[in-house]
């Protein structure tokens, strides 16, 4: 009988470490799989602040890339005007510091772009790079002006087959910087809100 106890009693108490070793190694591993389960929390919480503070920082960027082009963009268009104004003179044929001005904008405004088409879609660098062809384009109607002009005054006689004089040429690049220049930096505008969420 003495044996059975002895049997019982070791039974009770292998059972009962066994149950106190199953329990506690229960515990430890719910608290180490808790803990390991905030780490990966704090570290994901960290990856997405960091991801969160790029994105800022990028968007922040393109913002300012954004503000600079269109800010290029209206003061080409200022130097379109003037450099197409009537109310030139009569030197304005041989002023060139309009000419250059306008220029000088055009590249520093086409430089620019290139320099940052990674922050655009390519739809959208195609129409500004449009939009610079039509700057351009006047720019080019107005310097053809003022070379018809010269040959025009010079007595010669010699006339460019075309058939419009440099004063048509003028009229028609003053109009176009008047009111075709806008509306498309206007329609950029609208694009470039799109892109800031404004």
């Amino acid at each position: 009988m003495e044996l059975i106890e002895y049997i019982l009693k070791l039974s009770i108490g292998g059972v009962t470490i066994g149950l106190i070793v199953v329990y506690l190694g229960k515990l430890i591993l719910n608290k180490s799989s808790e803990i390991l389960l905030e780490n990966h929390k704090s570290k994901l919480e960290l990856t997405r602040i960091e991801h969160q503070i790029r994105f800022s920082s990028l968007h922040s960027e393109r913002g300012e890339i954004i503000k600079l082009i269109y800010q290029d963009l209206y003061e080409l268009e200022q130097k379109l005007v003037t450099m197409t104004s009537l109310f030139q003179g009569r030197e304005w044929a041989e002023d060139k510091t309009r000419d250059e001005a306008a220029i000088n904008k055009y590249h520093e405004t086409f430089n620019r772009l290139e320099q940052n088409r990674i922050y655009f879609s390519e739809d959208l660098c195609n129409q500004i790079s449009s939009a610079l062809d039509y700057y351009k384009q006047i720019i080019e109607q107005m310097l053809k002006a003022k070379n018809k002009s010269k040959y025009e005054r010079d007595g010669s006689g010699f006339r460019f087959p075309e058939g419009q004089g440099s004063l048509e040429m003028w009229i028609d690049a003053e109009k176009k910087a008047e009111t075709e220049i806008r509306k498309l930096r206007l329609n950029l505008a609208e694009q470039f809100r799109d892109l800031i969420g404004v």
